[in-house]
Formats: structure tokens, sequence, C-alpha cells
């Protein structure tokens, strides 16, 4: 059965190996079967909330909905399925629950908008979208979070801003001029997006050139340029203060793609261009990214590579009617080992309120440390019996808190699986399960 269903031999298109090194790569070597299972739902969570916030963020421009094949089916499995055969919900149901909110704010990992969601059919008037960014340690780095208005009409998107978690990078945001691109999707402003996602394709033909043009003379010490597979096999870099004059600042005869880092001699220019001279492939230029780099403002505050982006959508009253929660590597794409560092926090849990006969319990989970506590996961297991109360309905999973937060996590389940009270474990990523609090019935 194992060898046919996801993780043999014959387990056809469901690429057990792959995804066994996606888990290891992305979060670390388990030491055994339970760390790796804790893992795999991070995956799980990230990828299916991934999915449905795709289709937000092109409501209607590309799809009309989302159908996942076998997202519940009747044996144990790690790929697609949104609950297990226990009926407990995986990290995949609660990537799915949160992308999948009427109103819903979300990040799009490939060129960092923040999107407003409105799939009711009433318009979303005044609402404001937050973002808050926190280092690994759980602080707050204001220098990179926003906050605006937005209004959203009725089953519709609305983009409130965008992120830039590279503030030195004097070329993001700026205008780039290309000698060609092969369509709007890949025109010459994708190398000035700060995303990792998108990129400029040039004609398939040599010459090319591109360059930016950064409003103003500024000192440049430094110019990374983030090759696609289609990367130039000889260019140059040149400057110029005219955008028709121009000085060649250095050369390369072999390039071989990927991430280039070039020092250069300080040199103040306004416009700096990429002379493509010829292709390494039959494509054309590919260009990610075109970072250009003077001296870094001292009153901005670096951010650690692996970080947190908290998001809030409030209604014009001030009430929350949508959050959600991102981690990222700002220097190496889905790596998220340094999670694997963060050390044990104060976890507390209380009752809010209850109602037994109906099945009902509020709870409150709370970091008391200063540093973050990790995708909290909440269980509920019987006193009297020692089972896990299943199935249960949850508002909410795997919670991250930072210093000092709380976060109320309302349950609902059959009465009769209360009976003789409930004990509810908590379980802080990479830490042992605990009992922290004792429900009667």
């Amino acid at each position: 059965v194992w060898n046919k269903h996801f993780f043999g031999k014959e387990a056809s298109n469901a690429n057990p190996v792959n995804y066994k090194n996606s888990v290891n790569t992305q979060y670390g070597e388990s030491s055994g079967l339970e760390e790796f299972c804790e893992k795999a739902q991070m995956l799980n969570l990230e990828v299916m909330k991934g999915m449905y916030e795709a289709w937000n963020d092109k409501m209607w421009n590309d799809a009309a909905g989302l159908l996942i094949w076998m997202s519940h089916p009747a044996y144990p499995s790690f790929v697609w399925q949104t609950y297990d055969y226990y009926y407990d919900p995986t990290g995949a149901y609660w990537g799915a629950k949160k992308a999948c909110e009427p109103l819903h704010i979300q990040w799009n990992a490939s060129n960092n908008n923040i999107k407003v969601i409105n799939t009711t059919a009433e318009d979303l008037k005044g609402a404001i979208a937050k973002a808050t960014i926190y280092d690994l340690n759980g602080k707050e780095v204001p220098a990179y979070g926003q906050t605006k208005q937005v209004d959203v009409a009725a089953s519709n998107i609305a983009e409130a801003f965008s992120l830039n978690f590279n503030p030195f990078n004097l070329a993001y945001g700026k205008k780039a001029v290309a000698s060609s691109s092969t369509g709007a999707s890949k025109s010459a402003s994708m190398v000035t997006d700060g995303g990792a996602g998108s990129r400029w394709e040039s004609a398939y033909s040599d010459p090319q050139w591109i360059y930016i043009d950064l409003g103003k003379e500024e000192k440049i010490e430094k110019v990374i340029l983030k090759w696609e597979a289609a990367c130039a096999k000889k260019y140059e870099l040149q400057v110029s203060n005219d955008a028709q004059e121009w000085k060649t600042v250095y050369a390369n005869k072999d390039g071989r793609g990927g991430t280039e880092q070039i020092e250069l001699k300080p040199v103040t220019a306004r416009y700096v261009k990429l002379a493509g001279i010829s292709r390494a492939t039959q494509f054309g230029y590919s260009l990610f990214e075109f970072e250009i780099y003077g001296e870094k403002p001292k009153e901005i505050e670096e951010l650690t590579p692996l970080h947190f982006i908290k998001l809030e959508l409030t209604d014009a009253k001030g009430n929350l009617i949508s959050e959600n929660f991102y981690w990222r590597n700002g220097v190496r794409d889905l790596d998220y080992t340094l999670l694997n560092t963060l050390p044990e926090v104060a976890l507390s849990c209380r009752l809010v309120d209850k109602s037994m006969s109906d099945g009902k319990i509020n709870i409150a989970v709370k970091n008391n440390s200063e540093t973050v506590a990790f995708a909290n996961r909440v269980r509920l297991v019987n006193k009297a019996t020692q089972k896990r109360i299943l199935p249960i309905i949850m508002s909410d999973n795997y919670v991250t808190l930072m210093p000092g937060e709380e976060k109320v996590i309302t349950m609902e389940a059959t009465p009769e699986l209360l009976k003789g009270g409930v004990s509810v474990l908590v379980k802080q990523y990479g830490k042992a399960e605990k009992n922290k609090l004792d429900i009667a019935d």
C-alpha cells in the first residue's frame, strides 16, 4: 500500500524523493520520523496556502477556480492531504483555510506586493492594510513595515503596497529601459521590482542592453546581477550621466550566470547599463534583478537573513478582519533552517470560556518570552481516555506568537468526546509537546 501510495518506488507522480528532499533542504535533516512529520507540515502549509493565494493574486484573470485532487484520501499521507486518516487537520488544511478567507490580506513572494482580496458580494471601504516585519529574534524592524488605507470592490482585489526588503539597493523601483523585451510580463521594469520570480527577457539576438535610471547622480560601489539560465557570455557594465555617452567600468568575457556580485572602483553616475555582447544560450538575455549599491545609510537597520512578515487587515472601525503570517529568507530562497535555532519560550494557556454541553471551548495561548514562539500546534486530549479529541473544528493552529503576544483559539467537538475533561497540549516548533491546561467537564 505504501509503495503505491505516495512514498514508494511505484508512487507515480507523488515524487516522494523530491518531497523528502524539499523538507530536508528547506527545514533541515530530521533525527527521526516525528521531527520529519512536523517539518513536513510547515512545507504543506506553505505550498497549499501558496496555491490558493496565487489564484487570489490574479482573480478571474488566470483561472475561474482551483481544484485539488485527492485532498482527503482515506489512508495516511503527506502529500496534498488536508486532514489525515484520524480526521486531524494537517498543515495543508490550515494553509488552505487561511488563503480562502472571504476577506483576506496576502503577500506575493515573487514581487513582494501586499494585496487585499475580497470574495464577498459587498465593497470593502476604508480598510487599513498593515505589514509588520520582525527579525529572527522577534524584534520589530520598523524601516521595513508599511501601513496604507485600501478600498476593495466586491469580488475583486486591490494592491495596497509593495515591501522593500532591500532598501540599500539604489535601483529598486527605478525606471529601467531596454533595447527589447519578449512581452509585458518580461519587460525591463521587472529587474527593479525586488522580486525573485519576475524577469526581463530580451529578443533572441545580439547585441542587447538594459539600463537603470537612478533619478540622480549616485556614488556606485557594487552591482549585483541575478541571471536566469539564459545569461550573457560576454557583457560590459557602463555608466553615464546623460544616457548618451557611456563609459565602461567592468567587462566579463566568460559569463557563467547565477548571481554575480561585481565590486567596482567607486564611480558617480545617474545611469548604469548592462551591455550584452553575446549570449550564453540560444535564448535572449534573461535577468531577474539588476541591483546597484553605494554606501549603506547608517539609519537603516539590516534584517536577519531569516525574518517574519505579519499582515493585518482592519475595517474602517478598527476591527481585525484578516491576519496572515509568513517566514522568509532574504539571502537564500526557501532556506528556513535557522528556525531550528530558535530557543524554547515560556508559553502559557488559559481558559477564556467554555460550554462543554455544546462542545465549545475558547482558550488563549500566550508567549511570555522575549523571543519568537514559532508554529505552535495545539491538540486536545480526553483526560479520562487519554485519546485525541477528533474530529474537531478549530479557528487556527500552527500559530506563531511574537514576544508578549496572545491569541485566542476557538474549538468545537462532539460533546460526548469532552466527557471526563480535556487537556490542552501545546507544541512549539522543534520543542517537546507539553500539557499547558486541564479543563474539567
